[in-house]
């Protein structure tokens, strides 16, 4: 593997040198490109410099064409130097030229090289006016034949002559082109094709169907002409012709071999990515063999191999120089591709990509089944990656459940170590407890992070869900409980960032209350107008949210005794501008199909409320927010039990946190029936309810009521809060 290789004590880059130029009549700025030399080596290093270059027939090029910034440097030690190559578009004949710009040590010891081409383009002539009534739709043609990537060598290009007299008119089409770069030999044959004659009706106009083809054409631009000259001398019209073919290619052939040394079994597709200049290549490959058709460069290769139920991705960094090349792709010195957590038994699987600004070439399967494969420098500058992605799941219907994501990201190549099992104490590992409130006893957990967009498990209620993730990741977890669609909960965390260590995470603890009222805050408007909207979904005791399907929602709005104002789900109402003490009672009913605590939420509000110009006014519709200690994963506490529950106070979003002045508590064995009264006390600004269970297995509901120091009240009623049963 090339990663074994030693670092070179002297690099030249680049090692290919491309540049087209267009010839200049009159003297302009030379063209400059930089030419860069590291020395690796502990002392300074003096080189000298040639640049030599030839045209088609072997000749030296006019000095014109080629110069250097300088003939000699001093490269310190573990540094670079440059030099400019500044090529001349002035005084030097069109055409082709190439060469090499030479380095050797002063001794005279060669160092390396930067292969040179330089095309130089002759400039498209201007053609000759028009003679008599006729005219072409195009004073010149430009065709572009066989550009990098581009196989198909034939340009078919319409041209159109009119005819603004009123006779009609013969036009014999004759041609004329030279080249390559405009030299004066004659292009080939072959090159060009056109009808030998037209006729173009008076007033009218017809069209004639110009052919170029480069296929056996030599590279370069030819220039020239079609002339189409009427039989009686009375029109003449001249067209400008430019074609350019494009830069010699090479054969680069690709040999695949799978994991068992065969050839692989179904089509396979080969890329081919241009570092030099960003072109792309592709090739479906069929028993084993496909050929490329590059011009000279330098390429990553890449592809990946099915070998049963893997796959092995395989890059090859090459340069395509002055020959052909063959290259194997051989998936058996792929190195495993592995990454999951020690010790979890949990089957995994991977995928991993090879990336470019252009393209992602990906390979997966089960983990012990993917592979990779780099043939190139240690390190590259381009803007190329190697991804893992490894996931995998274990269903919670019959026990413990487990989970879990890494992902890692290498910039450069692909590294020769592409296995990692870190153990439980490097990762961010969440005990997930999925208590039971479904009906139904079932759901389902998805997990997304990284770039694994979906990974679903299947739940049983309650159960518990280990994770596993590699810290920094973002990611999310859903979980859906219900019946069938539109009759559905879910439950979630977005986009959260995975954090080292260990920790207890307990979904849909109760008490189960009502959701926030987030962006959507309740307030009275300037003119007057009340808005208040139900917030949608619930919050769990550890202060994740939730929705759930067909859960009701009735709003009610009264003063001095008289209702005012109702709305389902959302109340507007128009308050005088007295001020007025409010009552605002929210009804919040659960899907009797799904919900089995907090099945009924009362919540009531009492709060003043007076007119001031110009301003909305936030209203006091505080929120009560409870976690019940000592419940197991079915959300019940023992009978006889007595349970200290602290509770918070949430105020509308963008306001103070609420005084609290006075709080009282009762409790319901009957889903409210009858209430008895519980104490609460206030201990460091925090309030604590302390609630005796019954001695019977059933459920316990609580009411608790809330006075701020402004005198406004909050009340919830929680009916089937939690459980109780042996």
């Amino acid at each position: 593997m090339t990663s074994e290789r030693a670092k070179a004590t002297f690099a030249v880059a680049p090692r290919r040198l491309g540049v087209p130029l267009t010839w200049s009549k009159t003297a302009v700025k030379p063209v400059s490109r930089a030419i860069t030399y590291r020395n690796n080596t502990r002392k300074a290093l003096k080189i000298r410099l040639k640049v030599k270059l030839r045209d088609r027939s072997g000749r030296a090029a006019p000095v014109a064409l080629a110069k250097l910034s300088a003939s000699s440097l001093t490269v310190r030690a573990g540094r670079e130097a440059r030099a400019d190559l500044e090529l001349g578009r002035h005084g030097v004949k069109p055409g082709a030229y190439r060469g090499a710009v030479q380095v050797t040590s002063a001794a005279g010891k060669p160092l390396g090289s930067t292969a040179v081409s330089v095309d130089l383009r002759a400039p498209v002539p201007a053609p000759a006016p028009s003679v008599g009534p006729v005219t072409a739709s195009a004073n010149s043609v430009i065709v572009d034949l066989a550009s990098p990537g581009i196989p198909d060598l034939t340009r078919r290009h319409s041209l159109t002559y009119r005819n603004t007299g009123s006779k009609a008119v013969t036009l014999r089409l004759s041609a004329d082109m030279n080249g390559p770069g405009g030299e004066p030999t004659k292009a080939p044959a072959g090159l060009f094709e056109v009808p030998g004659q037209v006729t173009v009706p008076a007033r009218g106009s017809a069209q004639v169907t110009l052919t170029f083809r480069g296929a056996g054409i030599p590279h370069g631009r030819y220039l020239g002409a079609l002339v189409a000259t009427a039989t009686d001398g009375a029109a003449k019209v001249t067209t400008t012709l430019v074609a350019d073919v494009g830069r010699e290619k090479y054969n680069v052939a690709v040999d695949l071999l799978d994991r068992n040394g065969t050839v692989p079994a179904q089509p396979t597709w080969v890329y081919a990515w241009s570092i030099t200049d960003g072109g792309r290549w592709e090739r479906k490959v069929e028993n084993g063999r496909g050929v490329f058709e590059l011009p000279p460069g330098t390429y990553d290769v890449t592809t990946a191999i099915t070998t049963g139920a893997g796959e092995t991705l395989i890059n090859h960094r090459v340069t395509v120089d002055d020959w052909d090349l063959d290259l194997r792709m051989d998936a058996r010195e792929g190195k495993p591709v592995e990454l999951s957590p020690q010790g979890i038994g949990v089957p995994g699987t991977v995928e991993t990509w090879y990336e470019t600004p252009w393209y992602r070439f990906t390979a997966d399967g089960p983990e012990g089944s993917v592979f990779a494969v780099w043939h190139g420098p240690d390190e590259v500058k381009e803007n190329v990656g190697f991804q893992v992605t490894g996931w995998g799941k274990r269903d919670a219907t019959g026990g413990p459940g487990a989970a879990y994501i890494l992902s890692r990201y290498m910039k450069g190549r692909i590294p020769s170590a592409t296995v990692w099992h870190p153990s439980p104490d490097e990762l961010s590992v969440a005990r997930n407890h999925f208590r039971s409130v479904n009906l139904s006893g079932s759901g389902e957990l998805n997990m997304t992070g990284g770039y694994v967009d979906e990974m679903r498990m299947k739940v049983a209620f309650p159960q518990t869900v280990t994770t596993y993730v590699e810290p920094g990741l973002v990611f999310s977890r859903e979980l859906g409980y219900g019946i069938a669609y539109e009759n559905w909960a879910e439950i979630a965390d977005y986009r959260v960032t995975a954090e080292r260590g260990t920790r207890d995470d307990v979904w849909n603890g109760a008490v189960l209350t009502t959701g926030g009222f987030g962006l959507g805050r309740p307030h009275r408007g300037s003119n007057g107008q009340l808005s208040v909207g139900a917030p949608s979904g619930y919050t769990d005791s550890s202060g994740r949210t939730g929705s759930m399907d067909r859960t009701a929602n009735e709003l009610t709005l009264a003063v001095d005794g008289q209702t005012i104002a109702t709305g389902t789900g959302q109340l507007y109402a128009s308050l005088p501008e007295e001020s007025k003490r409010y009552t605002l009672t929210w009804n919040r009913t659960a899907n009797p199909e799904i919900a089995k605590f907090s099945t009924t939420t009362t919540t009531e509000w009492s709060f003043e409320s007076h007119h001031i110009e110009w301003q909305d006014q936030p209203l006091p519709l505080h929120l009560l927010r409870l976690a019940v200690p000592g419940l197991n994963d079915a959300n019940a506490a023992a009978p006889g039990t007595r349970l200290r529950i602290p509770v918070k106070v949430e105020p509308v979003p963008d306001t103070a946190a609420p005084e609290i002045t006075s709080m009282s508590v009762e409790t319901s064995a009957d889903d409210g029936k009858t209430w008895q009264a519980a104490s609460s006390a206030q201990e460091g600004g925090a309030w604590t309810a302390t609630v005796d269970n019954p001695g019977a297995p059933g459920y316990v509901s609580l009411r608790i009521k809330a006075t701020d120091a402004a005198g406004n009240t909050v009340s919830q009623t929680f009916i089937r809060a939690y459980e109780v049963k042996h």
